[in-house]
């Protein structure tokens, strides 16, 4: 819900009208909001109006873990940029969002990058891409990565760049911040580029 909270941050919201927005239920979304009105979050009045949404961020940041996410890895010989035009063409029709490295270079280019991280929305995607990217099946990791989401709302809030799904840009900043490969300053470059918060 933070994440969704930060996404829309701009906006205020009452615990109504972000309980459709997000699909949860009132009563969670009020006592959610409530916890974070007293921990200093959220302004004291009938609107979810954020304050100290840097620090929210942070907080978000450090207790996140990609590695709760479910990950399937192949190997395909094109390149990640061949690979992107690929999942585009293919996933007209598909629900999916790019994320790390291959979602950033959408949003905010800064590092160069070899792997190609995609949520789909379910494990039954996976034949389909598999076959549709002509990927092959590896042992221990490849340069594409599938995964579902631990949070199947993550595919609820992701956006259209060129006719590219990718995560939110407070998604792809968690996703990317604990990532080794150079993700700590991709993320960086996004959030002081992008999310500015």
């Amino acid at each position: 819900m933070a994440i969704l909270l930060l996404s829309y941050k701009d906006q205020d919201y009452t615990v109504r009208d972000f309980s459709e927005l997000s699909g949860l239920s009132i009563g969670f979304i009020s006592k959610f909001s409530n916890l974070l009105r007293q921990a200093g979050f959220l302004e004291n009045q009938r609107q979810m109006k954020l304050k100290r949404s840097g620090d929210l961020l942070d907080v978000i940041r450090d207790i996140y873990f990609f590695e709760k996410n479910s990950l399937r890895s192949y190997y395909t010989d094109s390149s990640p940029e061949e690979t992107i035009k690929k999942i585009k063409k293919i996933g007209r029709e598909k629900q999916y969002a790019l994320t790390r490295m291959a979602g950033a270079t959408q949003v905010a280019p800064f590092v160069r990058f070899q792997l190609v991280d995609f949520y789909v929305s379910s494990e039954n995607e996976f034949a389909f891409w598999k076959d549709s990217l002509q990927l092959v099946d590896v042992e221990i990791s490849g340069n594409i990565n599938m995964i579902i989401p631990s949070d199947p709302r993550i595919m609820n809030i992701t956006q259209n760049i060129k006719g590219i799904q990718v995560v939110c840009n407070i998604q792809l900043y968690l996703d990317l911040y604990k990532y080794p490969a150079r993700g700590r300053e991709q993320s960086e470059y996004l959030r002081e580029k992008v999310l500015k918060i």
